[in-house]
C-alpha cells in the first residue's frame, strides 16, 4: 500500500462529525509485487497477468501463505525439499508466524544489506551469520568494528583479529599490491621498483638453493658461484656496481618461473628501500657503471624514503608482517579454517586496524584479491564460500594516489562481484546508501534487503 487519499472536496469537508455521517470515498493506490491463483498458491508470478475489472475485491494476504512463500522463495520446484532454510525472524503484524528462508536462495547471486544507521544492518547480517551455522555453509566476514565478536565464543566460529592475533603475510601480496602499498609514480618509480623486487628474489633464490657457496653474510661481497660466474651478493642485496651482467641474467632465466610470479614475492623486504638504490646505475658494454646515475637515484630517492617508512612503521609491520612476526600467520588460518569442517565462520577483525594511510582498504583489497585468485583454482567450487564485508564503504569505490597525483583503483571486490560466482565465490556487502556500492559491482547484486 503505496498511499491512501480522498478527493479535493471531501477532504476538506472531512471532520470529526461529518466522518460519522456522511459518505466518503477514498482512493487507495497499491504496488502489486506478486500475484498468485487462489486454487494453486505454489504458481507464483511477478506482478500480474491481466488488470482487475472496476470494484473488484481486494484482499490481504494470509500470513500463512507468506511463511510457506518465503520458505520456498527463490528456490526451483525439484529442489525445495532438499534446501535448508533459517529462521530469519516473524511477521510483524503477526509475530506467531515464523520467517524462514532458504540461504540457497538469498546467495544464489551475491547480495547487498543497505539501511539508514540504527536501521537493522548488523541485526540482517547477524541473522545471516546465525543461518550460515544452522545450515552448515562457509562463511568469512570481515568486521571492521568488532561487532560480530560475540560470535568467537561459538564454537562453529574461528576469529582472528588483525594486528593482535595475526597478520597478512607480505609474501602474498601481487605486484599490484606492493604498487599501492609503496605508490611509484608511473612512468619513474614503477620501473626501478619492478626490479628491486626482481634483484631481491633472484638473491633469494641464490641463497636459498646454494646456502653453502661461501655466503658470510657478514657484510662483505659473497660472491655466488653460479655456472662458473660469479653474482656478488652482499647481506641479501645483489650488488651491481661494477658487475657483468651475464651473472646476474644467467641466474635470473634460470628461477625465471619463481621471479616473474608476482602472485608470490618472497623475498626480504626488508632489504626493498637499499635495493632500490642499487638498481641505479647505467649498463655499458654488458657490465653495469662503477658510477651511480644520480639523476635516476634523485627520481627514486621519495620512493626509497615512502619504503623504508612503511616497512619500518609498527603498524604496518604488525598487519603484514615485515618483522620477525609474533603472531598467526592470517593465509594460513583460512586454509585451516577452510579445511575444517566443524567450523562454519572466520571473523577478520579490523578493530586494531589503524585509519590512516589508507591502509584499512589497502589490507581488504589484499584479502579480497588473495581470496579471488584461490576461487579462480575451483578451491569453492563444490563447497562455496560466502564473503561477508559489513561497513562495505570503508573498503569499497576507494582509489590510492602517488605522489603525482595518479590514482589506482582498489578493485579486488569489483572483480569478485564480476566473475567469482562461477566459482562459488558469493559476494555479501553491508553499508548505508546503494551508491556507497560501485557501479559494476551494484549491478552483480541479486538480491537486496532494505532495513
Amino acid at each position: 500500500m503505496l498511499e491512501i487519499s480522498l478527493p479535493e472536496k471531501e477532504r476538506l469537508e472531512l471532520s470529526e462529525r461529518t466522518f460519522s455521517t456522511k459518505a466518503f470515498h477514498p482512493v487507495g493506490r497499491i504496488e502489486i509485487l506478486l500475484s498468485f491463483d487462489l486454487f494453486n498458491p505454489n504458481k507464483i508470478e511477478k506482478g500480474i497477468n491481466s488488470l482487475p475489472l472496476i470494484g473488484s475485491k481486494v484482499f490481504i494476504c494470509s500470513s500463512e501463505f507468506l511463511s510457506t512463500h518465503f520458505k520456498t522463495f527463490g528456490i526451483k520446484p525439484e529442489n525445495i525439499e532438499h534446501s535448508p532454510t533459517f529462521r530469519m525472524g516473524n511477521l510483524i503484524y503477526d509475530k506467531n508466524v515464523p520467517v524462514d528462508i532458504s540461504l540457497q536462495a538469498i546467495f544464489s547471486r551475491h547480495c547487498a544489506v543497505v539501511g539508514t544507521t540504527g536501521g537493522g544492518k548488523s541485526y540482517t547480517i547477524s541473522k545471516f551469520i546465525e543461518g550460515v551455522i544452522e545450515t552448515g555453509a562457509k562463511a568469512i566476514i570481515l568486521d571492521p568494528t568488532g561487532e560480530y565478536s560475540t560470535f568467537d565464543a561459538h564454537p562453529k566460529v574461528a576469529h582472528s583479529v588483525l594486528i593482535s592475533e595475526s597478520y597478512f603475510p607480505y609474501q602474498n601480496l601481487t605486484i599490484n599490491d606492493l604498487f599501492v602499498l609503496f605508490r611509484p609514480s608511473g612512468q619513474v618509480q614503477q620501473p626501478v621498483l619492478l626490479e628491486a623486487i626482481k634483484s631481491l628474489k633472484v638473491a633469494h633464490c641464490l641463497m636459498s638453493n646454494i646456502p653453502n657457496n661461501g655466503h658470510l653474510n657478514d657484510g662483505t661481497n659473497d660472491n655466488f658461484t653460479f655456472r662458473g660466474q660469479q653474482v656478488v651478493i652482499n647481506n641479501g642485496l645483489i650488488v651491481k656496481q661494477g658487475n657483468f651482467t651475464a651473472a646476474y641474467n644467467n641466474a635470473y632465466f634460470t628461477y625465471k618461473a619463481i621471479v616473474e610470479d608476482f602472485s608470490i614475492n618472497n623475498f626480504g623486504i626488508n632489504l626493498l628501500h637499499r635495493q632500490i638504490g642499487n638498481e641505479c646505475f647505467q649498463i655499458f658494454n654488458d657490465r653495469w657503471a662503477t658510477n651511480r646515475d644520480e639523476r635516476n637515484y634523485g627520481n627514486a630517492t621519495s620512493l626509497i624514503m615512502r619504503v623504508n617508512n612503511v616497512i619500518s612503521d609498527n603498524d604496518y609491520a604488525g598487519m603484514f608482517g615485515f618483522n620477525a612476526p609474533t603472531t598467526n600467520n592470517l593465509i594460513t588460518k583460512i586454509n585451516e579454517f577452510l579445511d575444517n569442517p566443524d567450523l562454519n565462520v572466520l571473523r577478520i577483525g579490523f578493530e586494531n586496524v589503524p585509519y590512516n594511510f589508507q591502509v584499512r582498504e589497502i589490507l581488504a583489497n589484499s584479502l579480497g584479491r588473495y581470496l579471488l585468485n584461490k576461487a579462480r583454482t575451483n578451491a569453492f567450487r563444490e563447497n562455496p564460500l560466502i564473503l561477508f564485508v559489513d561497513e562495505a564503504h570503508q573498503f569499497l569505490n576507494k582509489k590510492v594516489k602517488d605522489e603525482y597525483f595518479e590514482s589506482t583503483e582498489l578493485n579486488a571486490f569489483d572483480n569478485i562481484a564480476k566473475e567469482s560466482r562461477k566459482y562459488g565465490l558469493f559476494l555479501c556487502l553491508s553499508t548505508q546508501m546503494p551508491r556507497d556500492i560501485p557501479v559494476g559491482t551494484l549491478s552483480q547484486m541479486g538480491t537486496f534487503y532494505y532495513s
